[in-house]
């Protein structure tokens, strides 16, 4: 159990760099201008990085929308972590070492 917490936990975090990553990309004026950056591409590895088109005005706003995008990032990316430990324990090598 140990074990998938760590994943769990590993691949969230994970996710929340994803989600700073492409935040940053995504500022970039540069990588937008020249097509460099996908959009389409900001929406598969950031999901909730739709809503900062809300554009907050106050920094309560602002940490409120960070953390949906933040927790909707480690979610998936924390499930997704969790399913490849159990597919992981189901194929890995079950033998005792032999001398």
């Amino acid at each position: 159990m140990r074990r998938i917490a760590r994943w769990f936990l590993s691949s969230g975090t994970v996710g929340i760099f994803a989600a700073v990553a492409v935040y940053a990309l995504g500022n970039i004026s540069l990588l937008r201008q020249h097509t460099i950056f996908n959009p389409y591409l900001m929406l598969v590895l950031a999901p909730a990085s739709i809503l900062g088109l809300a554009e907050p005005t106050t920094v309560g706003d602002t940490m409120v929308l960070l953390g949906i995008v933040f927790s909707t990032n480690f979610v998936p990316y924390g499930l997704v972590g969790s399913i490849l430990c159990g597919a992981w324990s189901m194929f890995r090598d079950r033998r005792p070492a032999s001398f």
